[in-house]
Order: C-alpha cells, then structure tokens, then sequence
C-alpha cells in the first residue's frame, strides 16, 4: 500500500474511533489498574505496526508473555489490530493517547 493510503487509512481509523469509543474509554482501557499507567501509554503509542510483542513489553515494563496477553484483550476490545504474520504479530493503534485525559476527552 502506498505511503499515501496508508496515512488516509490511519487518519480514518483514529477519526472513526474518536467519534464511536472515545479517547476517554481507549485510555482508560489502557491504563486501567495498571502500576505504571504512563507506561502502557508509552508501550501503546509505540503500537505502529512496526515492534514486536517483546518491544512493547519493554516499553511496558512487563515480560513478553504478559504483553502478549494484554494486546491479546486489547486487540478483542477494537483498540488495536492485529497487521503481521501468524508467527509474528505486529499491532497497530487506533489513535494516539495524551499523557493525561483533559476534561473534553
């Protein structure tokens, strides 16, 4: 897919996802009982279609497995998707987090 499209796809996707879930239920699904919630944020930001499950991890402050698990439950709850192979997955975001939620998000 051309650089173009791809960019017009991302753009779609976040405005679809703004205006149907919200910044406010992502972040909170992202930060949700979570020791180090700037982290995830960090780890999920990151989620470009380009890093691993180990490099989110990382990221995160947890072991790949574990990360495995919450893009696992984020990838069922529409917040990521799922763009590698069967072998390797690559996850991609739906829209891009703050640090912190003001009071319009």
């Amino acid at each position: 897919m051309s650089d173009i499209l791809e960019k017009q796809n991302e753009v779609l996707i976040a405005l679809l996802a703004r205006s149907t879930l919200g910044v406010r239920y992502v972040y909170e699904t992202v930060t949700k009982s979570k020791r180090n919630p700037k982290a995830y944020i960090k780890a999920y930001n990151s989620l470009r279609g380009t890093i691993g499950v180990t490099e989110a991890g990382k990221l995160a402050g947890v072991s790949p497995p574990t990360m495995s698990e919450i893009l696992k439950s984020w990838e069922a709850q529409g917040i990521v998707y799922d763009v590698g192979e069967s072998n390797r997955p690559l996850y991609k975001r739906i829209l891009g987090l703050p640090e912190k939620l003001g009071p319009a998000d």
